[in-house]
C-alpha cells in the first residue's frame, strides 16, 4: 500500500502501517562509531550481521549526532573501513531520500561503494536512517561527535585529536627556488588561516590530518610595479613521493591539471588571484612500505591582463590558462607519518 507523504511503510506495534519515521525509531547508541575511535585501539566492529529493522536516529551518550558527509581515514569509527555519506543530508521539506555510502581504504574514500540507504531529516534538527547491512567485513558506519557541516575539507576527526607535530625540515621556514625576476617559496602551515607556518625541522603528523599548503611569490626588483601586478601565481600540479627527489615513482597527485585530483581529499583555497596560492589536502599512505612524504609542487605566473588565471575545474581538468610563465619546482619534506600499529589477518 502506498503512504502519504512524509510516512513510510513500517512495522509498529507488529503491525504494518504508515508512519512517519521521525516519530518511529530505534535508537542506535554506539560509542565505538565515534569517528574518534580507532579500530586499532577498540577493535574492530562490522556491520554486515547486523539485522536492521526500520528507521534509527544516532547518538553519542545524550548527544543527537549524524553520519558525515566527508571521507573519514582508514581504521577510524571502530572499524577498519568506515562508511560516510557521498552526498549531503537531506533537507526537511525533501522527505525520505536515497543516499550513497562508501568506505574508506588507503587514501581511497570511496573504496567500498555500499548498498545505499534512506534519510530523513526531522523537526527538531536530527536525522533519521534506514540502514542496510554491508556486503562484507570489515565496513561499518560512521558518526561524528561534533555538527558535520564542512566548509572546508577538514575531518571530524582533526577537531579531535588535534596535530601533533614535531617541525619540518626546511631552510628559512620555506623551501625557495630564485629566478630571474621572481621568487617563489612553499611552506606547511600548522592552521587552515595559514598564518603560522611549521618551524625548521622535520613534522610528524597522524595519517588522515590535513596539510595546509601555502605557496607565495616574490616578484624581483628590476619587474617594474606595474608589470609586477600584471601576475599572479598558479598552482599546476602538486603530487607526493616517498623521496626528496621529484622524479621518484610512484607520484601520488594531489593537484593535477590545476584541479584537486580528488574533491573529497583535496580542496584548493586560491589559485590564480594574487601572488599566493593555498590549498589543503588529508594526509593519506596511499600503498607500500613506507612513512615519510615529500610534497612538490609546481607553479606558473599566469598575466590576468591578457587572460583569464582562475582555473574552472569540470571533471577535474582545468579549462587552459594561456599567457602563463612555469616556475621551478618546488618541494617540501620530509612529513613523516604516525601510522598506529595493526596486524592483518
Amino acid at each position: 500500500f502506498l503512504c502519504r507523504i512524509g510516512c513510510n511503510q513500517l512495522c509498529v506495534g507488529g503491525t504494518s502501517c504508515c508512519a512517519d519515521p521521525c516519530q518511529h525509531y530505534t535508537v542506535l547508541n554506539d560509542d565505538w562509531r565515534a569517528t574518534n575511535n580507532n579500530a586499532n585501539v577498540y577493535g574492530e566492529h562490522c556491520d554486515k550481521d547486523v539485522n536492521w529493522q526500520g528507521w534509527y536516529r544516532l547518538f553519542l551518550g545524550n548527544t543527537s549526532v549524524q553520519m558525515p558527509e566527508r571521507c573519514v581515514e582508514m581504521d577510524m569509527c571502530g572499524t577498519a573501513f568506515p562508511m560516510w555519506l557521498t552526498d549531503p543530508h537531506p533537507q526537511l521539506l525533501d522527505g525520505v531520500v536515497q543516499r550513497g555510502v562508501c568506505g574508506s581504504w588507503y587514501g581511497d574514500c570511496c573504496s567500498f561503494r555500499q548498498n545505499p540507504i534512506h534519510v530523513k531529516a526531522c523537526y527538531g534538527n536530527y536525522y533519521v536512517y534506514k540502514f542496510v547491512s554491508t556486503t562484507l567485513c570489515n565496513l561499518a558506519y560512521c558518526v561524528c561527535q561534533y555538527t558535520c557541516q564542512y566548509t572546508s575539507l577538514i575531518l571530524c576527526l582533526q577537531s579531535l585529536i588535534g596535530l601533533v607535530a614535531s617541525p619540518l625540515d626546511r631552510p628559512g621556514n620555506g623551501v625557495s627556488r630564485v629566478g630571474a625576476k621572481a621568487r617563489a617559496s612553499m611552506s606547511l602551515y600548522l592552521n587552515s588561516n595559514y598564518t603560522e607556518p611549521y618551524p625548521t625541522g622535520r613534522v610528524t603528523l597522524p595519517v588522515g590530518s590535513t596539510l595546509h599548503v601555502g605557496v607565495s611569490v616574490e616578484v624581483g626588483v628590476s619587474v617594474e610595479e606595474s608589470e609586477a601586478e600584471r601576475y599572479v601565481v598558479v598552482i599546476d600540479n602538486c603530487y607526493a613521493t616517498e623521496s626528496p627527489s621529484p622524479d621518484d615513482l610512484p607520484q601520488f597527485y594531489m593537484i593535477q591539471h590545476r584541479c584537486p585530483s580528488n574533491r573529497t581529499q583535496v580542496r584548493v583555497e586560491e589559485s590564480g588571484s594574487s601572488l599566493r596560492a593555498r590549498f589543503s589536502a588529508l594526509l593519506f599512505l596511499y600503498q607500500g612500505d613506507y612513512r615519510d612524504v615529500f610534497l612538490h609542487c609546481s607553479l606558473s605566473l599566469c598575466d590576468q591582463r591578457s587572460s583569464s588565471c582562475t582555473p574552472v575545474c569540470s571533471r577535474r581538468r582545468s579549462r587552459s590558462v594561456s599567457k602563463s610563465v612555469p616556475l621551478k619546482l618546488l618541494t617540501i619534506g620530509p612529513i613523516t607519518c604516525n601510522i598506529p600499529y595493526r596486524l592483518w589477518a
